[in-house]
């Protein structure tokens, strides 16, 4: 036989061998398959489409960024400023994103997509241990990635639901990982208490590192998990003497080694909060408490509810009778391991859910204790309850003597779709409507001519400060994790401590100096620039002209003034002054000469006003008055409105509303002076000039 013929020969047995092993996978593993199958198509789909992030995610990449330019515990916007959130997500994302050929956005697209099928599994596995049937644990997965209430608004949708159906689709966030972790961890406790007496420290070291890693990942997460875990080891220990060191002993080794984990973190983030003298956490603008009557229940919590209800009976039920519900009379079908698993569930589900139920905005640490965020946390074993408590109830149905139904299988699943097909769809439909242009805050990216941070700056350690506007600040740390001068931090970027107590310079201070630079003056911005130990600076371009002039409204009025009428307008990651008819706003400068200048305002929503939507304003450059119309953008909410001026040294510049107007910014346009002394040009597009300092 030759070479040849003799690799042949074993490529056929093993096809042959693997055709085998096919053909023997359980009825049930093939069906998981196709469940998980599904959840990669229906959650996953949306990859394939144009994705421009946003959000929490660009927070993430900001912090992310820090850590690959070598700066850990990463940090804000700001240099040595703190962040409060945990690293775990942003070490996985970096790590990935040193890879040969990937970056950050593609390692956050390829785990997005390898991490779809984990949440619905980790139930799947975790189900089918506590309760010994693999049909309940299909359920199990099936309702876990489809599940949730019959509220289809947006705001009970994807991110903000109360159910994993939001959190499994895609793309990933931090608790995404928790919620598949989880169900792992808990599963390798619970065969620490229940395995052999001289294994369980393993399986108790493994929950409590998974455990570590879901605490450095998202830690209010793992709120209700130590009351699960005590409840399932006291009440191992007292119903079988013989098993009190192992349940005991994997309590205190999983919850010693989940602190010895997280604990270099949590002492970090300990002093970081006694020097600053607390933390400040603001909350998103769209995350609001959740407060749900007593009759609205059936609305928000669809089927699950009442399943779930049935579940933790047939959870209680297992302690008695461990073979569960004999609907028929004989022996049940179930078979937990242990059988106070149920116990777990309960206690799991329970705490969250009550404290959902009693919570006050009083209460601390608001933005983690938020109902609907205690509801997220609860539905991950009461979607596991619901599965118990729908093939149990259906079971009872089938056999009831009256009964018409003789098969218990097509009302499983005609009530896994009616609780499954509206959200899942809703779901399905605001992610095709969301992310799809590339929007920040007031910013179009493409119209406004917003370049592409990390190609313009490239990536280099250590860690630099670049000087440029501030919603141009933003992006540029979201994308290459470059320090900055001052940002409007949108609820999400959440600057949880005092800039001024880390960084010398508070956060009115930054704003107040950033706009001082870009009076049109380049030897103050080269000033700020020392000041602030930037190493380069960003401006924007239109052909033979630089922006040197950037003034944010809110900062403008504070240091020119206003007249007449004036409001000012807080948005997320932007603020405004309105002005009633007559009001004016001074837009401090010293540039002169010709100046083509862009004036942002804010548009939509429109306000009634005498001009049927097209309201006016007159531009004063000295003594030279323009009247101008704003023509709304119908697919924003921000209209720039063009006009050229000639200022003559020392001429005021200022807006006065004829109708009512609402102004978020001013931006000039000069002619290109060149880089300053000192100075010179790193990179050049149409878009976007960087200066550096020359080396």
């Amino acid at each position: 036989m030759t070479a040849d013929e003799a690799i042949g020969r074993r490529d056929e047995e093993s096809l042959g061998s693997v055709r085998q092993r096919l053909a023997t996978l359980p009825r049930e593993r093939w069906i998981l398959l196709g469940i998980l199958g599904i959840v990669v198509v229906v959650h996953g789909w949306r990859i394939l489409q144009p994705f421009f992030i946003g959000g929490d995610l660009l927070y993430h990449w900001g912090l992310t960024h820090t850590i690959t330019l070598g700066t850990f515990p990463p940090e804000g916007p700001y240099a040595g400023l703190p962040a409060y959130y945990p690293p775990g997500f942003h070490l996985i994302l970096a790590g990935l994103g040193s890879v040969p050929g990937l970056d950050v956005p593609t390692a956050t697209a390829l785990l997005g997509i390898l991490w779809l099928p984990v949440i619905p599994l980790g139930a799947y596995l975790l189900t089918r241990r506590l309760t010994g049937r693999a049909d309940v644990a299909l359920v199990a997965a099936a309702l876990t990635a489809f599940g949730g209430g019959l509220d289809l608004a947006n705001d009970r949708l994807w991110v903000n639901s109360m159910f994993l159906v939001g959190q499994v689709a895609y793309p990933i966030y931090p608790r995404d990982l928790v919620f598949g972790i989880l169900p792992f961890a808990i599963l390798a406790f619970v065969r620490a208490t229940d395995g052999e007496r001289r294994r369980w420290g393993g399986w108790a070291v493994i929950a409590g590192v998974l455990l570590g890693v879901c605490g450095l990942i998202q830690v209010q997460l793992l709120l209700p998990i130590p009351v699960a875990l005590a409840t399932l080891a006291v009440a191992r220990a007292w119903r079988d003497r013989s098993r009190w060191k192992a349940a005991i002993g994997a309590l205190v080794v999983t919850g010693s080694v989940a602190y010895l984990v997280v604990a270099p973190w949590l002492i970090w983030l300990s002093g970081v909060i006694g020097r600053n003298g607390g933390l400040s956490i603001d909350s998103s603008a769209d995350l609001l408490p959740v407060r749900i009557g007593f009759w609205d229940y059936p609305i928000q919590f669809g089927l699950i509810l009442p399943l779930a209800v049935i579940g933790a009976g047939v959870g209680l039920l297992f302690l008695r009778r461990p073979d569960g519900p004999r609907p028929s009379g004989e022996p049940g079908r179930w078979s937990p391991r242990p059988p106070e698993g149920g116990l777990l569930l309960i206690a799991w589900w329970i705490v969250p859910w009550t404290l959902a139920v009693l919570y006050q905005p009083s209460w601390p640490l608001e933005d983690a204790l938020r109902p609907q965020r205690l509801w997220m946390i609860a539905s991950q074993p009461g979607l596991i309850l619901a599965a118990m408590g729908l093939v149990a109830l259906v079971e009872a149905v089938v056999a009831a003597p009256r009964s018409r139904i003789r098969r218990a299988l097509p009302l499983v699943i005609a009530i896994v779709l009616v609780a499954s097909l509206p959200v899942t769809v809703a779901t399905t439909r605001l992610l095709a409507s969301t992310w799809t242009e590339p929007v920040y805050a007031h910013l179009r990216l493409d119209r406004d001519r917003v370049p592409a941070f990390d190609a313009l700056l490239g990536s280099r350690r250590p860690r630099p400060t670049v000087l440029t506007y501030e919603d141009w600040s933003s992006l540029a740390w979201y994308e290459t994790g470059v320090g900055t001068v001052a940002v409007v931090p949108p609820g999400y970027a959440k600057l949880a401590f005092d800039p001024a107590v880390f960084t010398g310079h508070g956060q009115a201070e930054r704003r107040s100096d950033l706009a001082n630079a870009f009076r049109g003056d380049p030897a103050e911005l080269v000033a700020t620039a020392d000041q602030y130990h930037a190493d380069g600076i960003v401006l924007a371009r239109r052909g033979p002209t630089v922006g040197l002039v950037s003034q944010p409204a809110t900062v403008a009025a504070a240091a020119a003034g206003v007249t007449g009428t004036t409001q000012p307008v807080e948005g997320n990651g932007w603020d405004a002054v309105a002005l009633e008819p007559g009001a004016t706003l001074a837009i401090p400068t010293d540039a002169t000469g010709p100046v083509d200048l862009e004036i942002r305002l804010l548009t939509g929503p429109t306000r009634d006003d005498a001009a049927g939507g097209r309201p006016r304003f007159r531009l004063h450059a000295g003594d030279t008055a323009t009247d101008l119309t704003v023509a709304p953008d119908p697919d924003a909410d921000f209209t720039v409105v063009k006009a050229s001026v000639d200022l003559p040294a020392g001429a005021p510049l200022r807006i006065e509303a004829i109708d009512p107007i609402t102004v978020q910014a001013v931006t000039g346009f000069v002619p290109d002076p060149g880089p300053p002394p000192g100075w010179s040009v790193a990179t050049m597009t149409d878009d976007a000039v960087v200066w550096q300092r020359a080396r």
